[in-house]
């Protein structure tokens, strides 16, 4: 049975020299997100408001968004990866703050959980982010899970 998930890696990049590491590590951590979504219970009410494509939309430009905190991290600009509220706010400008801040724990906890898998992933998609993803293409053939 092929696995199709609610977030396409096409979103992703427009080109093949988009075909990146880095843009990849984006598709997954948007597939975690969403899956983090999914399972909280405060973001029930959330869940009832907004179908599985407006969330998966939701979490593909949230993901695009922390590859700049991803970035200034990487270039020392900050001490961690920053998961900016403005962020969800740019998206849902009417957004209570107390939702925000429900998204934002979500959000670090799906990232930390992402991270956790990195560690001994041998594919190195931080380090190596302007390298291509081979990723991409098993995607397309349907079967992309695994090493590079």
């Amino acid at each position: 049975m092929k696995f199709d998930p609610p977030i396409k890696a096409e979103w992703f990049y427009d080109n093949e020299q988009e075909q990146t590491k880095i843009n990849w590590f984006c598709f997954e951590y948007a597939l975690e997100f969403y899956t983090f979504i999914m399972a909280s219970e405060s973001l029930g009410e959330y869940r009832k408001k907004n179908s599985p494509e407006q969330i998966a939309a939701f979490c593909t430009y949230f993901a695009k968004r922390m590859k700049k905190s991803l970035y200034d991290k990487l270039a020392r600009l900050t001490s961690a990866v920053i998961i900016d509220e403005e962020y969800i706010a740019d998206y849902y400008p009417q957004n209570p703050q107390r939702e925000n801040l429900i998204f934002i724990d979500v959000a670090g906890k799906a990232w930390d959980h992402l991270l956790s898998v990195c560690e001994t992933c041998p594919v190195r998609c931080i380090s190596e982010r302007e390298q291509r993803s081979q990723f991409f293409d098993r995607y397309e053939k349907g079967g992309y899970w695994g090493a590079e």
